[in-house]
């Protein structure tokens, strides 16, 4: 058994599925805790990690939404998540963040998860009794959704003062079903994590619920991903867990792995209602409607309220209502029953304003789903029309457009729509970036950099134009004038990993190395899960001669971005030169096929091959087809030949290097290596001419 965790483990760690590797291996060393296979794999995978803390009060966070910034007012936490509560600094206004815990090790399946359940709730349509989720950004490398601050706190605070009023009570119950029927009418969602605290307050009582999708984001069942179904049903559910609340939590909820429906969320209505009403939770682990049974008296059993709150909790869900549209129905008699008058009926959906487009429009695009972000940007031109909106949202609307229609990679349609956005809106600098980045993309530096002076003659104090006007110098080869703006945007933004990795970048070019790894480490410092930063620190550290440190650091690239094919490459070059020559063989072969067969990947076949069997056919067959790929890069067609003419030499065939090494020194004379090769071919040959 434990060969066959640490076997499973290999394997998907191979895949880049790092958390469920580490699981994997764990379970190995908890079957045989001397098993060496195990423990040598957790190490491998561990070392050099860097962990990272979660924002702290009065931190200023970077917004990539905002040209200002976000600075965290209150943390809470609660089970996997984290709620910040924050201020802009450009409006003022107080909004939550929540985002996940970064103390429990999440993985890249955890955030593609948390991503893909933030999709679900940016698309679902406003509604009264919903809190919308605004939108989605990245911060420090964490995506955070961004909703509205509730001014009235949430049902939970309420209750710890004991139960409602009935007519609180019911109005709560009212509200909370009609929020929770329009997310499964809508988009089929199941809440999984219905309670008190997931239940806003605005200032005029209204109850809003929220964290739609968010409860599966912090799930972990890997079953859904992609992948992991080739896997057999008990190794999925092996490194499977549930999530929710336990004392709101469905009986079906504790199976792992387990497929819910809206039932789910009925039982846990029902434990909400009942604690309006009574002040009281059933304990952990009893089951709800025996609790209801068992401190209810037999008259109070009777009454319509308490037998809705038994039929939402009923342990089988067969027995429970089946949606709450039935719910709903049943709740309107109560409501007659107890208050003497008709419920009021469930409220409508109202129009998004174009504002709201907007919102989701950038959501979407955070999370990489540019054609819908597409549609949303053009609903949202014509919900302008209909509403008579002035320039400054139809700028908005035409500046969403154009980010769509660059990650789709329509340029020309995008510098048309960023066209638009600055004729309606002139003063606004985002749009003026945003052109700049578009066309900076299509390699027009000189364009690109008068736009972002535009955004910067606005405000100058915009970190990200700098960052952005500093690739366009770097470009241009002006490297003074691409450090001071990189380290203008450094002093605006000094936490911000992309930005520094920007600086690195520019300061690698100009062979600051050092300088460079400084810069990365900074990056890596905030985020320590970044694969670019990573990788390029792989690359610093192989251009300082220092390739232990690099394999390590690209190992943990290539741990977070699999297919990544620079990253491969240099893993091949950092193997090779600590003569890991099997090693480097097996990140060869993967860099060929995610890069294709480029020279330099032949040419470090070919010297692999010779390292592991000795110079033969195969290898000079490796040098023939980079000389053949190399057909536009005169340094890796010389190095082909160089290559080439090296192996025949090993192989005792001096005519045929001599002839590789003339066809080198015909591409680049002056080489001191080839020119050395040379002498040697001639020598073989007994021959002293230069």
């Amino acid at each position: 058994r434990a060969a066959a965790h640490a076997e499973l483990a290999d394997a998907l760690r191979g895949l880049g599925r790092a958390a469920m590797a580490r699981r994997a291996y764990a379970r190995a060393l908890a079957v045989d805790p001397s098993y060496a296979a195990a423990a040598a794999g957790l190490d491998a995978m561990d070392r050099g990690r860097q962990e990272r803390e979660n924002f702290q009060v009065g931190q200023r966070l970077a917004s990539q939404r905002h040209i200002g910034h976000w600075t965290v007012l209150d943390v809470r936490r609660g089970g996997f998540g984290v709620v910040y509560v924050v201020r802009a600094s450009d409006t003022g206004a107080r909004k939550v963040l929540k985002t996940y815990d970064t103390r429990l090790l999440w993985s890249d399946e955890d955030r593609a998860r948390f991503e893909r359940e933030a999709l679900t709730w940016v698309r679902l349509r406003p509604h009264p009794n919903v809190a919308p989720a605004e939108h989605v950004e990245w911060i420090e490398g964490l995506p955070c959704v961004v909703t509205e601050y509730a001014e009235g706190g949430d049902l939970a605070r309420l209750l710890r003062a004991g139960a409602l009023p009935p007519a609180d009570a019911l109005r709560f119950a009212r509200h909370l079903c009609d929020g929770l029927r329009h997310g499964h009418d809508q988009l089929g969602l199941v809440h999984r994590d219905v309670k008190p605290a997931n239940c806003l307050l605005t200032g005029d009582g209204t109850l809003r619920v929220t964290d739609f999708g968010l409860a599966r984001a912090f799930d972990s069942a890997d079953a859904d991903l992609p992948g992991l179904g080739e896997l057999p049903a008990a190794a999925q559910a092996l490194y499977t867990t549930v999530a929710g609340t336990p004392r709101y939590m469905a009986p079906e909820q504790y199976a792992p792995g387990a497929v819910l429906d809206t039932r789910a969320d009925v039982y846990a209505y029902g434990v909400v209602l009942f604690q309006m009403v009574t002040g009281a939770l059933p304990p952990a682990g009893v089951p709800a409607r025996a609790y209801v049974e068992r401190t209810t008296r037999r008259r109070t059993r009777r009454t319509p309220l308490y037998r809705l709150i038994r039929a939402c909790t009923e342990a089988d869900r067969e027995d429970r209502p089946p949606d709450f549209a039935a719910v709903r129905e049943l709740l309107d008699g109560v409501y007659r029953k107890v208050l003497g008058r008709p419920a009021p009926a469930p409220p409508g959906t109202p129009r998004l304003t174009a504002e709201e487009y907007v919102s989701r429009a950038v959501g979407l695009i955070h999370l990489e789903r540019f054609g819908e972000a597409l549609e949303e940007a053009e609903d949202g031109l014509r919900a302008a029309d209909r509403d008579g909106d002035g320039d400054v949202v139809r700028a908005k609307l035409w500046q969403v457009r154009g980010m769509a229609l660059g990650w789709l990679r329509r340029g020309e349609e995008a510098l048309a729509a960023y066209d638009r956005a600055v004729g309606l809106n002139p003063e606004e600098p985002s749009a003026w970036l945003n052109r700049g980045n578009q066309l900076l993309a299509q390699e027009r530096h000189e364009d690109a950099l008068e736009c972002y002076d535009r955004a910067l003659e606005i405000r100058p104090d915009i970190g990200n134009v700098w960052g952005s006007k500093a690739n366009a110098l770097g470009a241009l080869k002006r490297f003074e004038e691409a450090e001071e703006a990189a380290s203008r945007a450094v002093a605006l933004r000094p936490r911000d990993p992309n930005i520094l990795v920007i600086r690195a970048l520019l300061r690698g070019r100009q062979y600051r190395h050092a300088d460079a790894l400084e810069d990365l480490d900074r990056a890596l410092a905030v985020e320590p899960r970044s694969a670019l930063a990573l990788g390029n620190k792989g690359n610093t550290l192989l251009l300082l001669s220092r390739p232990e440190e690099a394999l390590d650091a690209l190992q943990r690239a290539a741990e977070l971005a699999p297919d990544d094919p620079s990253t491969s490459c240099n893993l091949t070059l950092a193997a090779y030169r600590l003569g890991r020559y099997e090693e480097a063989g097996e990140y060869c072969e993967k860099a060929l096929r995610l890069f294709g067969r480029t020279a330099e990947l032949l040419v470090h076949k070919g010297l692999i091959h010779g390292k592991l069997h000795g110079s033969d056919e195969a290898e000079l067959a490796c040098y023939d087809s980079a000389v053949a790929a190399a057909a536009d890069d005169d340094a890796w067609r010389a190095a082909a030949w160089g290559r080439k003419g090296a192996a025949l030499l090993a192989l005792e065939r001096p005519e045929e290097a001599l002839a590789c090494y003339d066809e080198s020194l015909s591409i680049l004379p002056d080489t001191s290596w080839l020119r050395d090769g040379r002498q040697t071919a001639l020598e073989h040959l007994g021959r002293t001419d230069a």
